[in-house]
């Protein structure tokens, strides 16, 4: 029955352990608070997973891990759920359930700024160096749309923008908020293409439970993404978000 889904499991155990790749601001990212000087996990998907899980009132644990490990991670039991940009997908739909979208963002391509002019349009990619985060969205539409360029699919996508800036790529598959916040940790050196981006609406970004009988736990989730999205609090989390990665960057650049 719904009642012996994972709901009663967490609330037993009294945590909630949600699988992440901490490292796709400001969706998620590592942050110095400057009043205790202690690193704590920022950005607005943590956000989202605090407050699942003290609407759950349990303990919330954060998996650090690769993305393209996660859905595995939560098949095999080792995380309740996952909370880290994760766009919702047909072929993902077959192996978990998703909750309704709290998010959608668009597809860009990030190129350096010295290279805007040149690299306008799709065939302009013919023979380029484009990089993607290994299991992403975006790795699905470099293979599709990009199929004449020279692909790097990794899992960082920290490590794929610094390829773009020290020139082994010439292009990066990003969404168009994360791909904002490296051009502004990069100031005049990245710039977002007029390469149109062409995918399918996926509709948006979700929470990933196991499949199977989680009709309760999706419940609670469910109600809470629709409270927090109609009544400003996500769009604040996004906010800070953006704010506290703008502090990085600032630290950064001194």
């Amino acid at each position: 029955s719904a009642c012996a889904d994972a709901l009663s499991d967490i609330l037993e155990k009294g945590e909630l352990v949600v699988g992440a790749s901490v490292g796709f601001p400001p969706y998620e990212f590592y942050y110095t608070n400057p009043e205790t000087g202690k690193e704590e996990y920022a950005g607005f998907d943590m956000s989202l997973a605090k407050g699942i899980a003290e609407e759950l009132g349990v303990e919330l644990v954060i998996s650090d891990q690769s993305f393209a490990g996660l859905i595995t991670a939560l098949r095999a039991g080792e995380i309740d759920m996952i909370i880290s940009g994760m766009a919702i997908k047909p072929e993902r739909e077959e192996v978990v359930d998703f909750s309704i979208s709290y998010y959608t963002g668009s597809q860009i391509m990030l190129v350096r700024a010295e290279d805007y002019d040149t690299l306008k349009t799709v065939e302009d990619m013919t023979g380029k160096k484009v990089g993607a985060q290994m299991g992403a969205l975006q790795a699905e539409i470099l293979e599709e749309q990009f199929s004449n360029a020279e692909p790097l699919v990794i899992d960082q996508v920290a490590l794929l923008v610094l390829d773009l800036l020290q020139g082994s790529l010439d292009g990066v598959l990003l969404t168009d908020m994360v791909a904002k916040t490296h051009i502004a940790l990069n100031l005049g050196k990245l710039a977002i293409s007029e390469i149109p981006v062409n995918y399918d609406d996926v509709g948006g970004v979700a929470v990933a439970v196991a499949k199977g009988d989680n009709e309760s736990l999706l419940e609670v989730v469910n109600a809470y993404i629709e409270q927090v999205t109609s009544d400003g609090t996500f769009d604040s989390w996004v906010d800070t978000a953006v704010a506290q990665n703008a502090t990085l960057i600032d630290t950064e650049e001194e």
